[in-house]
């Protein structure tokens, strides 16, 4: 893993139509966000970054809005996968996240906690990392010495 980008959900409802955690949506203010944040994402993440998100719909609103302000014709690939789903583990999350190939970038769209704990434990932070509502923070590794260090290059939040 060369460069690790994590987006938590934008502000979602509290309740869904259906009483179901996973379908609930975005508010008005999570759409705003989600759509800034997309904006500068896509000013500065790579064409062929990796896009993975959570099936949940609040993710799936999130993401969705990297395709929503692209100004380029060319839509960015999203897959939705399990392993960010609510009720992953870091386990599992770092089990599909890290690999050697220095040369990829990777971006995540998922939820609290397991975004903070998955940061904490690259970072090698003693306790979980708090990752706002519709925030962005981006892991960089590089090679110093034979070692593989892994450190916060930004984050960015929708009101920064």
């Amino acid at each position: 893993m060369a460069n690790l980008i994590i987006w938590r959900h934008a502000e979602a409802e509290e309740l869904s139509d259906t009483g179901l955690d996973d379908d609930r949506a975005l508010t008005k203010n999570g759409r705003k966000d989600a759509a800034k944040m997309a904006k500068w994402l896509n000013q500065y993440m790579p064409q062929n970054t990796q896009i993975l998100s959570s099936p949940a719909k609040r993710c799936v609103e999130t993401v969705g809005s990297l395709n929503e302000t692209v100004e380029s014709k060319k839509s960015r690939d999203i897959k939705f996968v399990e392993f960010l789903s609510t009720g992953t583990s870091v386990v599992q999350m770092t089990k599909k996240l890290v690999n050697n190939d220095s040369s990829q970038t990777i971006l995540v769209v998922g939820h609290q906690p397991h975004l903070g704990l998955l940061i904490a434990k690259l970072l090698g932070m003693q306790e979980s990392a708090v990752v706002k509502k519709g925030a962005v923070w981006w892991l960089r590794q590089r090679l110093v010495n034979g070692v593989l260090q892994t450190y916060l290059f930004t984050v960015q939040h929708p009101d920064y």
